[in-house]
């Protein structure tokens, strides 16, 4: 009786320390970003969800995904929204978390946001810049960029600055997940937040724009693992030397990608345990065909701000923060 009690308490600590590990997945899903996260305490969430439904429902079929927990729409551009729309046909979703950015002229994100609003027992929530986010007891989830109120813009670089910035905490290791936010909502961010942003894992912003990873920001993150989302000869010519050379910088390894998932284990709470990422072979920017139409454009601006910056996202976040 004794060896069979003994069993069941091996098996059961062992059945803990799985549980107890935080797993994440940056998925390739070609030109666009999707992040899959499954928490210590079993639920999940979903980040974004790439440019089609083909590469993130094969994804989550593949590891006999039929629920989805926590879903975020980090901001209405198609490469992050499209997917979701067929992730909430596969899938049953519990919460879905939203910024308050409309894209105008663009019907696609309202219709995701019309499936949120019909799907059965799926709460919408609006998270604001310092809010905690009731995911798992033992991560911490911040909010650190959102519009929490509206802005209505067909200009793209008011949509990425409204991108639903979030870090998670977990057994001493942070994760910075930095959807399309350029260097208008780094430098606030690294003002706001200061010491606050320094994550051993950055989800790179704007699958490496040269108007993101600025380096005051990256002093500030000091990764030491990078993750650009990005697709192979993509007309942007994303990931950008400039911020690819800033981020080797600061001695960050760097992955694509580009050549596939992407994924990154942080173990339960145990000394001399480190966290792992494992994946493809990363991929050389170096290497990238540069697509002919755009090879002359793409390296010659200077890095700087683009001329067009989200003056409503910024000034939301500075009053959220002032207002914790």
């Amino acid at each position: 009786m004794h060896k069979f009690t003994g069993l069941i308490a091996l098996l059961l600590l062992a059945s803990s320390n799985l549980w107890a590990q935080l797993n994440i997945y940056y998925v390739d899903v070609g030109q666009g970003d999707a992040i899959y996260i499954e928490l210590p305490n079993g639920h999940n969430a979903l980040i974004d969800g790439g440019p089609n439904g083909t590469a993130i429902t094969k994804f989550l079929k593949e590891k006999n995904v039929t629920h989805i927990d926590n879903l975020v729409l980090t901001h209405p551009h198609s490469d992050h929204y499209v997917g979701l729309k067929k992730v909430f046909a596969v899938t049953d979703v519990k919460n879905f978390y939203d910024s308050r950015a409309e894209n105008v002229n663009a019907k696609g994100d309202n219709n995701l946001r019309e499936l949120a609003a019909a799907e059965p027992g799926c709460k919408t929530h609006f998270p604001a810049p310092g809010d905690n986010l009731n995911w798992d007891s033992r991560v911490t989830v911040k909010v650190l960029n959102s519009c929490t109120e509206a802005v209505q813009t067909h200009n793209n670089d008011e949509t990425n600055n409204c991108s639903l910035v979030l870090r998670l905490f977990y057994n001493g290791t942070g994760l910075l997940m930095m959807g399309d936010s350029d260097a208008v909502v780094e430098n606030a961010m690294t003002r706001i937040f200061k010491s606050g942003l320094q994550s051993y894992a950055l989800k790179v912003g704007h699958h490496g724009s040269r108007y993101s990873s600025t380096a005051a920001f990256l002093g500030r993150v000091q990764p030491k693992v990078a993750i650009v989302s990005v697709g192979l000869d993509n007309v942007y010519g994303h990931p950008h030397k400039e911020a690819i050379d800033r981020i080797r910088a600061t001695g960050a390894k760097i992955f694509y990608t580009t050549s596939g998932t992407q994924t990154l284990f942080i173990p339960a709470p145990k000394k001399g345990v480190e966290p792992e990422i494992i994946g493809p072979v990363p991929y050389d920017p170096a290497t990238m065909a540069i697509p002919a139409e755009v090879r002359g454009v793409i390296y010659t601006p200077p890095v700087e701000a683009p001329v067009s910056v989200n003056i409503e996202s910024l000034n939301q976040l500075k009053e959220a923060a002032a207002s914790k």
